[in-house]
């Protein structure tokens, strides 16, 4: 079975260079000035990235 979601999908395919970037991207628009300068925060949205990219059950790449 394959992925139905492109999301998770993309950020498996990802490299961590692109997940970090788009970390970074988030943490400066959505978090708080002092959150977005916080790099445990931005490893938390990486770490959650791959989270959701982790294949279920019965899925493939």
């Amino acid at each position: 079975m394959a992925y139905s979601n492109k999301i998770a999908e993309m950020l498996a395919q990802a490299s961590e260079q692109d997940k970090a970037e788009f970390a970074h991207f988030l943490a400066n628009n959505l978090d708080t000035t002092e959150q977005s300068h916080d790099s445990a925060r931005v490893r938390d949205y990486v770490a959650a990235f791959d989270r959701f990219a982790a294949p279920k059950q019965g899925e493939q790449f």
